[in-house]
């Protein structure tokens, strides 16, 4: 009923909005949408992807907000996303609202090899009324509502209220007061997590690296848990336009970890390029075709992973990943594709010896037909997990039984909101957001966990039980 009270603003805007570019067409419905506060301020984007394939690509949000009687805020972000051959719709959102006024959002998707394709929708407006007396406004100067309560001998009594002009008024500016009350807490909580954090070794070192290949930081995102705890997300971008994400968890008012991931080679540590066991490895995947295309890293208090994605011309991957520790290379290990020419030949004597055994046994019996899987309960399979994850702590292995219970946390959303494959941490957040459900509380579980099984910080027996119970009454009442 409230949403009717903006049809007029609606039809008066209604609008197809949609931009389509060698395949992927993206549209929405109308360029204009209302909430009142407290609601989501969020649209959904109709997604056509005629190439038969899936496509990876950047997600880039500008969203501008302009309260009523204040100043406007603009807040950039940018995320890797793919748009699946099925995939028919995403869903953007600026989070709950807490004022008046109008969101701007500019949208675009960007995707492809050099020169990229870039995909971009006209601007969309997300008007936040202030309560539903605020809506009648225009339709006269007083609101009235009535409600009758009907027993069993027909209508007994009925009660009606009226509230003047200056009582809405009145409630709008508690409300406005309230909000900005909670913008100030907020912004304080964000303002305390953010004191420090480049300084802390995570941070400093993916800064130290992103800025030496020539990016620069572009714009930051705190989100809190409580004084101590969140997340953050810092956005970099170099003179070409090309953009990186890293993101990280906060923990005891410290940064747990950092990571980014980005399409371009060799951003990447000049200790890892420069190592002799990476050069021979690099070597090797170029006379075999491939080049080096991807890069990433995590960071931790301990240590850190690098890695270098590269592919050939029919689309095979190959990985050197190192790890490195006070800014020296410990190890270097190749994750090559499993069709090389070298296990190739090993597949195909080992076919070859079967065969000549199978020759001298005689024709094996028809196969049995296989049994098609029961799918699994992801509740009870994440149970499951923080049994084992109670389990391993018993036995003294607390550093694998916090990474146990954070696999609980991720194997659960990704099975109820995604595909059900593995997922990191950023991933898990990110599947949690378009899905339209509350991060903070498992983006600090899943901090806390990472900053035992990652970071190295000593595990303590109540905290455990604290996580262990924390993430089991998210996976219960979710």
């Amino acid at each position: 009923m409230r949403r009717l009270l903006l049809l007029p603003l609606l039809i008066a805007a209604v609008c197809v909005a949609s931009v389509a570019a060698a395949g992927i067409t993206l549209s929405t419905g109308q360029s204009d949408y209302a909430v009142l506060v407290g609601e989501e301020a969020a649209f959904p984007i109709a997604v056509e992807n005629t190439f038969g394939a899936d496509v990876t690509g950047v997600l880039a949000r500008n969203v501008r907000f302009v309260p009523e009687g204040g100043e406007a805020a603009t807040h950039s972000q940018s995320r890797a996303i793919t748009l699946f051959s099925d995939t028919r719709e995403i869903t953007v959102s600026a989070g709950p609202t807490v004022m008046p006024g109008t969101f701007f959002f500019d949208i675009a998707f960007e995707y492809g090899n050099a020169p990229r394709t870039r995909v971009v929708l006209p601007e969309i407006r997300v008007h936040v009324a202030g309560s539903a007396a605020e809506e009648e406004g225009e339709q006269g100067p007083q609101v009235s509502s009535a409600s009758t309560e009907a027993g069993s001998g027909g209508a007994q009594g009925g009660t009606s209220s009226t509230r003047q002009p200056g009582q809405i008024m009145q409630d709008t500016g508690s409300l406005r007061e309230q909000a900005a009350r909670e913008q100030d807490r907020m912004q304080a909580l964000r303002s305390g997590l953010l004191a420090g954090l480049d300084d802390d070794p995570p941070v400093r070192e993916i800064h130290a690296v992103l800025t030496s290949r020539g990016y620069t930081r572009v714009a930051a995102t705190i989100n809190p848990v409580d004084e101590a705890t969140g997340s953050f997300s810092f956005e970099y971008r170099n003179g070409a336009g090309d953009t990186v994400r890293a993101e990280g968890a906060v923990v005891n008012g410290s940064a747990a970890y950092a990571a980014y991931a980005t399409e371009k080679s060799l951003v990447v540590p000049d200790a890892v390029t420069a190592n002799e066991t990476y050069k021979r490895y690099a070597g090797e995947l170029a006379d075999a075709g491939f080049f080096p295309a991807t890069s990433s890293m995590n960071a931790t208090t301990s240590a850190s992973s690098v890695g270098v994605g590269f592919i050939d011309g029919q689309n095979r991957t190959a990985r050197i990943v190192a790890t490195l520790s006070g800014g020296e290379v410990r190890s270097v290990d190749i994750e090559e594709p499993s069709d090389l020419l070298p296990l190739a030949g090993a597949g195909a004597l080992c076919i070859i010896l079967l065969i000549a055994y199978l020759v001298r046994r005689g024709a094996p019996k028809a196969p049995e037909p296989p049994v098609t899987p029961i799918p699994a309960d992801s509740r009870g399979e994440a149970l499951r997990l923080l049994a084992a994850a109670r389990e391993e702590f018993d036995r003294g292995e607390r550093k694998g039984a916090y990474g146990t219970a954070g696999r609980a946390l991720r194997s659960y959303v990704s099975s109820v909101y995604g595909t059900g494959a593995e997922l990191a941490d950023g991933d898990v957040l990110r599947l949690l957001e378009e899905s339209g459900r509350e991060t903070g509380a498992a983006s600090s579980l899943l901090g806390r966990c990472a900053a035992v099984s990652y970071a190295g910080s000593p595990p303590l027996d109540e905290g455990f039980r604290a996580v262990v119970g924390e993430i089991e009454a998210f996976i219960r009442r979710d």
